[in-house]
């Protein structure tokens, strides 16, 4: 009877560890396999993409205020023809060179740097022209006038003698005169590498010159070469006058009224003529 209960217990003991161990090895394996599955599934990729939250115009600036960031799926960025992130440049000197409506996407190809051609005719308004104007600098504070600027031109010019250098020096007062040449001419580029707040821009024998280029109407050229080369010219920046700013040498000169006087013998042998 003992023999019997013993046995019993026995086999008990044998098919409850071969069901234990049939139990493991299903369990590793269904793990095993549920790793596979999720190993073999592949990882949803995201593209970056830029969406215009405005209108852009052609020849601006891209901000990041203009714009909306979104992620959308590979697979259907694929289908915009975009495989990879879209990197704008948002940097104040690099243009728009197509416009843009609200709500499209704005790419990389729609932008060109100051290093790329064409950026010079986004620069440009339609209609005007750049003039590189070669001015004194004696009279301007380093940074005080700046690119995108307006600035009037002001030329003081004598029929008798040809300022244009600024070496040269007035003798003959008679008929000069100051007045305004243009103004609100905006300023597309300063040549100055100066970084001081306030700081005359002007060399050692104070005749240093200043090019600058500006935007201007291409009826207005001729007055600007011609000016450029018979006059004296400064700028300042864009002002509201009550009139329009002229002078002649009788407004600083007490009494001056340019009229040579003849006297003693010359004015006797100038009567005698008569």
């Amino acid at each position: 009877m003992n023999s019997k209960i013993i046995f019993i217990v026995a086999f008990l003991a044998i098919v409850s560890g071969i069901y234990g161990v049939v139990d493991i090895l299903f369990l590793t394996t269904e793990k095993v396999e549920d790793e596979t599955l999720i190993q073999a599934e592949p990882q949803a990729r995201y593209v970056t993409l830029w969406r215009a939250k405005q209108s852009i115009m052609k020849g601006e600036s891209l901000t990041a205020s203009m714009v909306q960031r979104e992620q959308v799926l590979l697979n259907d960025a694929l289908v915009l023809g975009i495989k990879q992130d879209v990197t704008l440049d948002f940097q104040s000197s690099t243009l728009i060179n197509t416009p843009v409506k609200t709500g499209e996407l704005v790419f990389v190809e729609y932008q060109t740097s100051k290093d790329q051609p064409g950026y010079l005719d986004l620069l440009i308004v339609d209609g005007m022209t750049l003039y590189p104007l070669t001015i004194s600098s004696k009279n301007l504070i380093s940074g005080y006038i700046k690119p995108g600027d307006n600035i009037d031109i002001m030329a003081i010019s004598s029929p008798k003698t040809n300022l244009s250098n600024t070496t040269n020096e007035l003798e003959i007062f008679e008929g000069v005169t100051a007045s305004l040449l243009l103004t609100k001419v905006r300023v597309m580029s300063v040549n100055t590498n100066d970084a001081d707040v306030i700081n005359p821009q002007m060399s050692s024998d104070a005749n240093s010159e200043l090019t600058i280029v500006i935007e201007v109407k291409p009826d207005d050229l001729g007055r600007l070469a011609l000016a450029q080369r018979t006059m004296y010219l400064e700028i300042v920046r864009s002002q509201t006058y009550q009139q329009p700013p002229y002078a002649d040498v009788s407004d600083i000169v007490p009494h001056y009224n340019g009229v040579v006087e003849l006297r003693g013998q010359a004015n006797a042998s100038f009567e005698g003529i008569l």
